[in-house]
C-alpha cells in the first residue's frame, strides 16, 4: 500500500507539470517495487521505478535500469530516504548513471528522487 501512496503522490506531481501526461501504475509480482510509465501522445515517453527498503539500490536491478535507459532515453529512481538520506542516494545515483552510460548507447536523461514515510518525495541533485 505504501508504495501505491508514493506512485500517487509522483502521478500527481507529474500531472502538474504535464498535464496532458497518461500514467498508468504497475507493480511487480512481490508488491516490493513498482513503476509508472508515462505516456504523452500515446507514446510511452518515461518509466520510473518507484523501490521499497528491500529493493533500492540492489544491483541485480540494474539490467532493468539499463534496459529502460537503452530503450526510452530517461530514468527516473524513486528511493526511500530511511535507506537512502539525499547525500547517499545522490552517491548512489551517480554509479548507476555510470553503469548506464557504459552499457548505453547516446544520451541518457536521467532523474533521482527519494521519499520519506509520509510519501514526501524530493528530487536528489
Amino acid at each position: 500500500m505504501f508504495l501505491e501512496m508514493v506512485a500517487k503522490k509522483r502521478t500527481e506531481q507529474i500531472l502538474k507539470a504535464t498535464p496532458e501526461a497518461e500514467i498508468k501504475l504497475t507493480m511487480d509480482d512481490s508488491r516490493l517495487r513498482c513503476a509508472l510509465q508515462v505516456f504523452r501522445n500515446g507514446e510511452l515517453e518515461r518509466l520510473e521505478f518507484i523501490e521499497s527498503e528491500l529493493t533500492a539500490g540492489q544491483q541485480k536491478f540494474y539490467d532493468d535500469y539499463i534496459d529502460v535507459a537503452k530503450n526510452i532515453g530517461t530514468l527516473v529512481l524513486l528511493y526511500p530516504e530511511s535507506k537512502y538520506p539525499r547525500k547517499m542516494a545522490s552517491a548512489i545515483y551517480q554509479a548507476i548513471m555510470m553503469e548506464v552510460r557504459s552499457r548505453s548507447r547516446g544520451e541518457v536523461d536521467f532523474q533521482g528522487f527519494v521519499f520519506d514515510d509520509r510519501g514526501n518525495i524530493k528530487q536528489v541533485n
